[in-house]
């Protein structure tokens, strides 16, 4: 009762996070958000991350339930842009530096270590979640790489991948490859920027222990809001060409594999 009268409060001089009908978020005060709803992946990234790294994250508050979903009060970022809004206004020098700034986070998350090296999971181990595998529900955790990649052709054998999918996602699920700590949605649209400087990563709802590919091609998703930035970012970190291909074969031909098996 108390939380709903919060947002009550709020919502008329503060106003709400996207759609008014179906909002992501709301505004308590100038400087607290209510984002709901919510899945634990985020809410263990968000404090993992926290306290693990440097990286500008939004400060947790406190968490609730509200309408059977998780909401976590978080810390709002007055006064910023989304980097695809403010590049345009950016010098090179600040478009560089930003570039570099986030390199340098994605090199520390890569840096954390999992405590299992082949598992995929969440931040502490349990399911997932992440919109290029279904909308809505949690998946996981797999044992490896092996394991994840199956559920994401939907279940379909290793022998019959090159028939159903093509030579490059057999291959390329044919390798095995490294747990990465990953933010899983590191696009423009999600780097808070104020004066010419990173003030926040944000949006943590896909993150965990991936493929160590997996945030480059995770990434790729958004590429076409500022391909300048992911010009100049992919001259910082580590490629992932020959993965990125058979993602984008998989993308068009089974994308969100956890949504096409309940339909």
């Amino acid at each position: 009762m108390f939380l709903s009268l919060r947002i009550w409060l709020g919502r008329r001089p503060f106003g709400v996070i996207g759609d008014c009908n179906w909002p992501a978020g709301f505004l308590l005060s100038p400087s607290h958000l209510l984002n709901w709803p919510c899945e634990a992946p985020e809410l263990e990234a968000l404090r993992y991350v926290s306290e693990n790294t440097t990286i500008p994250v939004p400060r947790i508050y406190g968490t609730h339930h509200w309408h059977g979903k998780l909401a976590i009060e978080m810390q709002f970022f007055k006064d910023c842009e989304t980097l695809n809004v403010a590049w345009r206004h950016l010098t090179s020098e600040q478009r560089r530096e930003i570039v570099t700034e986030v390199a340098g986070y994605v090199a520390q998350l890569r840096a954390l270590q999992p405590l299992n090296a082949s598992k995929i999971s969440s931040t502490l181990g349990g399911p997932c979640r992440d919109v290029r595998v279904g909308s809505v529900k949690l998946f996981g955790p797999f044992q490896d790489s092996d394991e994840f990649h199956q559920a994401i052709r939907g279940g379909v054998p290793s022998d019959n991948v090159k028939d159903i999918f093509g030579e490059q996602v057999a291959s390329t699920h044919a390798r095995k490859y490294e747990t990465k700590f990953t933010h899983g949605d590191l696009g423009v649209q999600n780097i808070l920027v104020r004066d010419g400087k990173v003030v926040a990563i944000i949006d943590w709802e896909c993150s965990g222990w991936y493929p160590q590919y997996w945030e480059y091609t995770k990434a790729q998703y958004n590429r076409v809001l500022l391909p300048e930035f992911y010009e100049m970012l992919d001259e910082m970190i580590e490629r992932y060409e020959e993965e990125l291909g058979a993602e984008r074969e998989l993308w068009r031909l089974f994308d969100q594999p956890l949504d096409q098996a309940e339909g």
